[in-house]
């Protein structure tokens, strides 16, 4: 069946409203994920990290003093941390636009 086919029968049913709001929404809301972008720095400021709303890693900033004081599982574990608060910033900004997705399921 052909997407001009199912927009017709849809349309027939009364239902391509709806298809419409919830294409709309989720639209929306991978444009959300495409425009969200989150940065996070460890505590020492050593390491800065910066995602997007879709995880990605976007940009790593080691600052020159990391290379004199850690051992490499220590530097691991503080870039794995760092990112890990990155995305953390990154589900949180996305949060109000999975509320606004929900809110168009709804209606």
């Amino acid at each position: 069946m052909s997407k001009l086919d199912l927009g017709k029968e849809l349309a027939a049913l009364g239902l391509d409203s709806g298809l419409e709001r919830v294409t709309a929404a989720t639209e929306t809301l991978d444009r959300a994920f495409d425009e969200v972008i989150a940065t996070a720095v460890s505590p020492d400021r050593l390491v800065k990290v910066t995602v997007t709303g879709r995880g990605d890693v976007r940009e790593l900033e080691l600052d020159e003093g990391i290379y004199t004081s850690r051992d490499p599982r220590a530097l691991a574990a503080i870039i794995l941390s760092t990112l890990g608060q990155a995305q953390a910033a990154a589900e949180a900004k996305l949060a109000s636009a999975y509320d606004a997705f929900r809110e168009h399921l709804d209606d």
